[in-house]
């Protein structure tokens, strides 16, 4: 009889042993997994020409027109919607580098990509019908590339704000005619 209690005894502590050696190991593994997503580049922005940035009012950004692709402008960085990802770069055509949905601006976190881009086609259709007379804030994207006029100045590519209504792509431009 004590032979066979010694050996429950012995058979339990075999068990309990074997249980907390597991869960240490089985912590240990866990620790080890790691899992890494790399979100690429999108493919780059390609237009003829710098496009038109508009601000919209209700999310207080700029938008790009007239290009087929969701660009907007906020805080002295352009922000590209491609493929569900969010990217900034340092104008229009990039280089581009992804942010997380956290890491966006408030004015683009606060609204849905449709909704933006419901506001982007108002404000567009206001913008083609009044034309020269349009009298919203807007300005030409700068390319975040190259200085407008191919040198390498202080004005680090974005032009002094003056002349031909190329605003100098920091969203300070208030309101002019192009």
């Amino acid at each position: 009889m004590r032979l066979i209690a010694r050996m429950a005894v012995t058979a339990r502590s075999g068990t309990l042993l074997s249980l907390m050696l597991l869960g240490v190991f089985s912590t240990q593994a866990r620790a080890q997994v790691h899992v890494n997503i790399n979100i690429g580049p999108p493919a780059p922005v390609i237009v003829e020409a710098p496009p038109q940035m508009l601000f919209l009012p209700d999310p207080g950004v700029y938008v790009a027109v007239g290009i087929p692709y969701d660009v907007f402008f906020l805080s002295g960085h352009y922000y590209y919607f491609h493929g569900n990802n969010w990217f900034w770069g340092p104008g229009y055509g990039g280089p581009w580098t992804y942010v997380e949905y956290r890491g966006l601006p408030p004015g683009l976190q606060r609204y849905k990509v449709v909704q933006l881009r419901e506001y982007r086609e108002r404000e567009y259709r206001v913008y083609r019908d009044q034309g020269r007379n349009f009298s919203g804030k807007h300005f030409y994207a700068a390319s975040g590339n190259n200085d407008r006029d191919g040198d390498r100045d202080d004005d680090g590519g974005h032009g002094n704000g003056h002349g031909n209504g190329h605003g100098n792509g920091r969203g300070n431009h208030g309101k002019g005619k192009h």
